[in-house]
């Protein structure tokens, strides 16, 4: 059994001791070929599920496809064999359709490279427990959740505010909204909520495309919730107790800082054991691994 992993396990343990299965998570957005930077925030996670296993404790390792993220760049090897996907951006990973045909036979942009990765890990052996957000999101399965971060969104704001270093104005606040819709016109997510009704249900939003609509957040669940509001939702909704992260969730007043302080103070779950790991570079290269960008080596070549 590793030290580190044994040692983190054993925290994980004192933290809730009766638990009767425990939760390392890990997340990968499929931006792009997933590579070997990814695999190590499921390999963190690996690891202290073996080792709480090891101690005697029931464990699992609890997968998320962040594939209702939004399409932000468009990676090399994908506008090298098509060049109009420039018009998906904004629209979520899901909806996007697969630039390669039907390679892999996928259906979308997400299971291709969800099913590339797969397919390159398969050897590993690792046991995971699945969980795709579009469907998550979309089943309503997250609905009262929602419901409960729009009408506290001020109190997230002011979470939010802590970790920054811009002054915040009053006009910010109350203009804030942790979550964002995606048009039914384009499927995209830029809009901007214009108004809500005075129960936090029903918004009137625009969209940059021209379009002007209505959004019940009790019956729409064309949405989503902000980055760091999701996150901590989710710890919540899981019960995890144990996810890794890359060095720029670690910083001070960084994704984690504020997650687990919205984790306490608007979800009212106690946040997950956190361990921030360093970035994997490729020797002779600049940057971080990136799907987005194409600088990667896939969990198939380890």
């Amino acid at each position: 059994m590793l030290a580190w992993a044994e040692n983190i396990a054993r925290q994980v343990i004192a933290r809730r001791p009766d638990k009767q299965e425990y939760v390392c998570a890990a997340g990968i957005s499929p931006s792009g070929s997933i590579h070997i930077g990814n695999f190590r925030d499921i390999a963190t996670s690996y690891f202290v599920v073996q080792a709480l296993r090891g101690l005697g404790k029931k464990a699992k390792l609890l997968f998320s496809w962040d594939e209702y993220d939004r399409l932000r760049k468009i990676p090399v090897n994908v506008s090298s064999v098509r060049d109009d996907m420039e018009q998906y951006v904004g629209m979520p990973y899901v909806d996007v359709p697969n630039p390669f045909g039907d390679a892999l036979g996928a259906k979308n942009y997400a299971e291709y490279f969800e099913t590339e990765f797969m397919n390159s890990v398969s050897d590993f052996g690792i046991d995971l427990d699945f969980r795709h957000q579009a469907k998550m999101y979309r089943s309503g399965k997250y609905t009262d959740l929602i419901l409960l971060a729009v009408a506290k969104r001020k109190q997230i704001y002011d979470v939010l505010d802590k970790h920054r270093t811009q002054v915040a104005t009053e006009e910010e606040r109350n203009n804030f909204y942790p979550v964002s819709i995606y048009c039914e016109h384009c499927d995209k997510d830029t809009t901007r909520i214009d108004s809500i009704s005075d129960d936090n249900f029903v918004a009137e939003y625009h969209c940059t495309c021209g379009h002007h609509g209505t959004f019940d957040f009790r019956t729409n669940h064309n949405c989503k919730l902000n980055w760091k509001i999701d996150w901590p939702m989710r710890w919540m909704y899981e019960g995890v107790d144990f996810e890794p992260g890359g060095k720029d969730h670690a910083t001070a007043h960084g994704s984690y800082d504020t997650s687990k302080d919205i984790s306490r103070e608007i979800f009212g779950y106690e946040p997950p054991l956190f361990q921030g790991y360093e970035f994997i570079g490729i020797r002779g290269t600049t940057g971080k691994m990136s799907g987005s960008s194409g600088l990667n080596m896939t969990p198939g070549t380890l």
